[in-house]
């Protein structure tokens, strides 16, 4: 019989981790991290709550009781594979292929550690891991490379949304994976909630001001507009591993008639991932001199760790865009805030969420109709779970961390 263990993740945003075991045969979805790490070893932070209960997997010289297992990755944000650099057991780990791609690319520059043994898993074909079979599906995140996860013992099937949305440009691709769900008759569905989190119904940076919640394509129709009125530079600071909008935000500055200056390293994930040149490289193909002396042809991106450069050159804006630091609950943000109050650069938010509406979830949840529901990845699971109970005929679910479930037998 299948035993569902919640390693991680339960009453936070990120870090969600379960695990499925049957005999020899043992499969987890994600392994993130949500908690900073830096004065932690890793048996203290298995002891803390914030790496996952797997010593077998984390430390060394522990056994390891499954001779067929596998770790599955939904997408490659911290909060879903920033523990894999932790593993000491040689497992295999999947990811989609564009996500292999990005992940590969990552560690090719420096930004993350070698993991060993990562595949590509094709978009919608079965892998056998000892008893389990486990597909994955495209999915719509602002990391491009997301997708849904479906498990299946054998006798019933399991569903993990991952982080999802349905405004995004690829609803066509939850719509298809929720149509799948639905005909499998779920046992449970493991359903993020992001947005139950907030008293807004889509995630915001700064809960002071929030900002109207975007799509991708209003994102860019309003940084054009704004880029077209401004009378010296806009500096921005994206996600580089949303790499579909790295490419957008430079077909944005080129309707305003700009060139896009990007750093270095995300210059080589634009390329990379979507095969677009970047228009200019700071301190490779164009010095800060001629940002002063021409500040109204360009769009500069600046990462929070280079906000320095702006000190001295001519700002109009700083476009925060889903970039690090994502919100006011990183200590970060208020170092950006000053640094920018006190360069008197005006700070504004053009902020294209990834994680669905609860409208948007509670519809998915009606429509993949699973007979368990377990919401997470969020830090208000009992509201999520107030809705879903109320709006839904299945059966809803709080787990506890580390403790055993099985669903009995039909």
């Amino acid at each position: 019989m299948t035993q569902v263990r919640f390693l991680n993740g339960l009453a936070t945003i990120g870090g969600n981790i379960v695990e499925f075991t049957q005999g020899d045969s043992r499969v987890i979805m994600d392994f993130g991290v949500a908690a900073d790490l830096s004065d932690e070893t890793v048996a203290s932070a298995i002891a803390a709550g914030k790496l996952p209960n797997v010593p077998d997997l984390l430390l060394p010289d522990h056994a390891d009781d499954y001779a067929h297992e596998a770790l599955f990755i939904s997408h490659l944000h911290i909060d879903h594979m920033g523990a894999l650099q932790y593993l000491q057991r040689d497992i295999p780990v999947y990811l989609s292929a564009p996500s292999y791609r990005l992940y590969q690319t990552l560690i090719t520059l420096g930004l993350e550690a070698p993991v060993a043994n990562l595949h590509p898993l094709p978009a919608e074909t079965p892998l056998t891991v000892g008893q389990f079979t486990v597909t994955g599906y495209p999915s719509d995140h602002d990391e491009p490379g997301a997708m849904a996860l479906l498990v299946h013992d054998g006798h019933r099937y399991y569903g993990h949304s991952g982080d999802v949305r349905l405004n995004g440009p690829h609803r066509d691709r939850v719509d298809h994976w929720a149509d799948v769900f639905a005909t499998k008759k779920l046992a449970m569905f493991l359903l993020e909630g992001t947005t139950f989190s907030f008293d807004t119904d889509t995630p915001v940076e700064d809960q002071a001001h929030p900002s109207a919640p975007l799509t991708e394509a209003t994102l860019v129709t309003q940084l054009t507009a704004q880029l077209r009125t401004a009378k010296a530079l806009v500096a921005i600071n994206p996600y580089n591993r949303n790499y579909e909008r790295l490419a957008n935000l430079q077909a944005a500055a080129h309707a305003a008639g700009r060139e896009m200056v990007w750093e270095p390293v995300d210059a080589e994930i634009l390329t990379t991932m979507t095969g677009t040149a970047p228009d200019q490289v700071i301190d490779q193909t164009v010095t800060r001199d001629a940002l002063k002396a021409a500040p109204a042809h360009y769009l500069l991106e600046t990462t929070f760790a280079h906000r320095d450069w702006l000190a001295d050159l001519p700002v109009s804006a700083y476009v925060h865009t889903n970039g690090e630091p994502l919100g006011d609950y990183d200590p970060r943000f208020a170092q950006l805030q000053a640094f920018l109050q006190a360069h008197q650069i005006p700070l504004t938010f053009l902020s294209c969420t990834g994680h669905a509406t609860r409208t948007d979830l509670i519809a998915l949840a009606q429509h993949v109709a699973p007979q368990v529901i377990v919401p997470w990845h969020t830090f208000k699971p009992e509201r999520e779970a107030e809705s879903l109970d109320a709006a839904t005929r299945a059966d809803v679910l709080l787990p506890e961390k580390d403790l055993y479930y099985t669903l009995d037998a039909d």
